[in-house]
């Protein structure tokens, strides 16, 4: 039997119910996938924003720009894309994080 974190017994809003849900990589919340922003890898190998959340392949979410940091720390997108990530260019990539969070809290 494994261990059970507290990240694994959060509880979710009744509203959420029926909702896909996703992790962050970033911080680990659990939200609707419409309130995160998706990152697929592009033919490069490195992870740009999928604006409109259907792109073929893996992906990852992530809250916004805040998250990102803490996601290259961990080096949670390089798990998240199981190895075929081969970097990013963090400048560009946040401030494209920082314009798709934008659209999705005004929608």
């Amino acid at each position: 039997m494994t261990a059970r974190t507290r990240r694994d017994r959060q509880e979710l809003p009744a509203a959420w119910a029926g909702l896909p849900i996703r992790t962050c990589l970033g911080c680990g919340r659990k939200r609707p996938r419409a309130e995160l922003v998706r990152l697929v890898l592009d033919a490069q190998g490195q992870a740009v924003v999928d604006e409109r959340q259907a792109a073929h392949g893996r992906g990852g979410y992530l809250c916004g720009p805040g998250c990102l940091k803490a996601a290259l720390k961990r080096q949670a997108l390089k798990r998240a894309f199981r190895g075929h990530w081969k970097g990013v260019e963090a400048d560009r990539l946040e401030a494209a994080l920082g314009r798709a969070a934008e659209r999705t809290e005004m929608s």
